[in-house]
This record gives structure tokens, sequence and C-alpha cells, in this order.
């Protein structure tokens, strides 16, 4: 009797074993990207048209990951490809970051997004600048920063001194703005795009959550949604990351591609980033039930609200409403970026380690890129497979 229990106890153990066996080797393999020339032939033509040597595509469809791909080099000298791996400078794609991360905030109930920033009681109180400050810098709030109607610090205001005296840290840059430069309008009167806007909104975002700026985003924003390549970008080529590209400059650009203010340069437009990751940020922000969002609909509502002077930007994203789409792009030297989200569920992000020079008239570049991100989210030829890489 002993032997016979012996004997069931093995062959339930090899049973078990086996079947274990088969179904491990069964389960079916993830469904695998099919490249589509008709996408790959456009970009290639682009790239080719305007001399860009590396580009990272990614495209959502529905909440899901659908197409991802490099094309060309990452390094031409080493003739390293581009892969969906490689980061790239984000340029001003940083400021829906910063949007976002301020929308957090508010709905964190950490701050009000109308809230006044300089003065007794204001955000930053008096931590800039010398009082007593002038009254339009006192009108100023948060939700004026992001939406670029604070009133300052513009090309028509005054103009736009992010990248003046370099080597200032984020307080003697801001002390000399406040000090020195103008403050023409009243906030909310005119749009007026600034780089500096964003800078003071980064520094909002340290001095209310107790982070840096890159902390919050990557710990609070970023990583929720399972996005973890998204960093500083640093200044010269020997401050290069791991898989991020190499910058080439067209031109006048190719003297300021590796000086840039970077790493002061934050929360305006000194993130780097993967396609992927900022496809996913796109997905959290989207409005759409496939994937949750990281904003409630009252603050994703206010991220995407335009001002009421100007109904193509809102907190740190464009609105194109006549073709359903919000939007972002980034330019710097060695850099053009861009995303975009429209109504029907596609999300796209572009990025690009070159630009035409603007010196010598970028706008067909600009807009052929435009066009180009426009029509991968609008036609519906496209055989989008129902695959899901995030």
């Amino acid at each position: 009797m002993k032997k016979f229990f012996s004997f069931l106890l093995l062959t339930g153990f090899i049973c078990l074993f086996h079947s274990c066996k088969k179904s491990d080797t069964s389960v079916t393999p993830p469904a695998t990207q099919t490249d589509i020339t008709t996408v790959d032939t456009k970009v290639t033509a682009f790239m080719n048209a305007y001399n860009i040597p590396g580009a990272s595509l990614a495209v959502s469809k529905n909440g899901k990951l659908v197409y991802i791909k490099g094309y060309g080099k990452a390094n031409t000298a080493t003739g390293e490809l581009v892969t969906p791996a490689h980061r790239f400078r984000l340029a001003s794609v940083s400021k829906t970051f910063t949007g976002t991360a301020i929308l957090k905030l508010v709905q964190e109930g950490k701050l009000n997004l109308d809230a006044k920033v300089f003065g007794t009681g204001g955000v930053l109180a008096n931590d800039y600048g010398t009082a007593p400050y002038n009254s339009n810098l006192l009108n100023i709030t948060v939700r004026h920063l992001l939406q670029n109607v604070s009133g300052s610090w513009g090309a028509a205001t005054g103009g736009d001194v992010i990248d003046q005296n370099p080597s200032y840290t984020y307080k003697q840059l801001l002390d000399w703005i406040i000090n020195t430069r103008p403050n023409p309008n009243a906030p909310g009167t005119v749009y007026d795009y600034s780089n500096v806007n964003f800078c003071i909104a980064g520094r909002i975002i340290e001095k209310i959550s107790g982070k840096s700026y890159i902390n919050y985003i990557k710990e609070d924003v970023m990583a929720p949604i399972g996005a973890t390549k998204t960093d500083i970008s640093g200044k010269t080529a020997a401050d290069k990351k791991t898989n991020e590209v190499t910058y080439y400059g067209q031109g006048l650009d190719a003297n300021f591609v590796y000086n840039i203010a970077f790493p002061r340069r934050d929360a305006d437009g000194g993130l780097m980033s993967t396609a992927t990751d900022l496809i996913r940020l796109v997905n959290a922000i989207d409005g759409f039930t496939t994937r949750p969002d990281i904003l409630n609909t009252a603050n994703l509502t206010a991220l995407t609200t335009a001002s009421a002077v100007y109904s193509g930007y809102a907190c740190g994203i464009g609105i194109w409403s006549s073709e359903n789409v919000w939007f972002n792009y980034g330019s710097l030297p060695g850099t053009r970026t861009g995303f975009m989200r429209h109504a029907n569920g596609m999300c796209i992000s572009l990025l690009l380690n070159s630009r035409v020079d603007p010196t010598t008239g970028e706008n067909p570049f600009v807009y052929a890129m435009q066009d180009l991100m426009l029509d991968l989210v609008k036609n519906s030829s496209y055989s989008w497979q129902n695959i899901d890489q995030f």
C-alpha cells in the first residue's frame, strides 16, 4: 500500500510538472510591430528635405502605443542609429511638463492657480528682486505665467532675457530680471510668449513641493505613469547622458548647440526624454478614458483652457481648435520637437536632433514638420496595428 501511494504521488508530480511546462511554452508571444512603409517614407523624406540626421517617432491610438521607431543617425561620426530608446532635448515641450506639474499641485490642494506670485501673501512673496514691487508685477498670478499673459518679459514686452547672464543662479537671474526689466502691461491683457514666465513657474513648483524641479517632474509626474527616461539636459557635449543623441546645428545654429544655459533652463526648455516617455505624458493628460489621466477633469480643463486674450495657448499647451488638436512644439539650436493630441484618439510625438537655421528662413521646415504630424494623427488610411507597446 505504501508503495502504491508513493507511486501516485510521483505520478501526480510528473503530471503537474509536464502540465506546467506545457502551459509555459504555449503562452502567445506579444505581438511585434510591423513597419508601415508609407509612414516611414514620409518621415525619411521630410528628414532628407531638411538635412535632419536623426528622429524618433511614437504614435498612440486610443491609449495604445501602436508605433515606435527611430530614423537616421544619433551620431553621424560613429554611425550610431537612432532607436526608440534614444533621448532628445525637448526644448519648449518642457513647458507642457511644467504646466502639468503646476496643475498636479493644484489638484493636491497645495496651490491655487489664481494665487498672486509676488509680494506679501504671494507664492514667492519677496524671494526675488527688491520690494516694493510695481502694481503690474504684484498682480501676476500663477495662471498668468502659464498662459503667457503676465504682461512682462516677452518679445513685445521688453524682450525675453532667459539666456542672458548664463553664469547666474536662478536667484541671481530673477533678482536681475525683476529689478531691471520692465513690466509694461497689466497681467491678463496681452499675450506675449516668454520663457521667463516658465522659469518662475519652475521656482513655484520647487517652493510648494519642497523638491527640485527635476525631482518633482521625475517622481511625481512621470514615475506614476511608468515613464523613467526624462531628465535635465546637459549644456556641453561632455554632459551628454546615457542614450542621448548628438545635436547638429545648421548654419549659425552650429555655434550655439552646446552653450545653451542648461540646466538652468529647466522648466521653460531644459528637459530631455524619449518619444515614448513624451507620448506617455500626452496620454496621461489627453482627457480620454482609454488610459488613466494624471489630472482630474477640473484640472485637465484648467490645463487646456486658453486665456481671454489669446485662444491658441493654454497652460503650457497649444490649442488648435479648428483641427481639434492640442499640441506643443520645442525649438533650440540642434533640436526640434513636438507632440499632437487629436480628438479622434490619436496622439504623436516626434523628436529631431537638428533644425533649420532660423536666420535663413525656417518657415517651410516648421510647417512641413507640422503637416507631417497632422497627417499622422488625422489620416485614417494608415494600418496601425492593434498592439500596445507601453
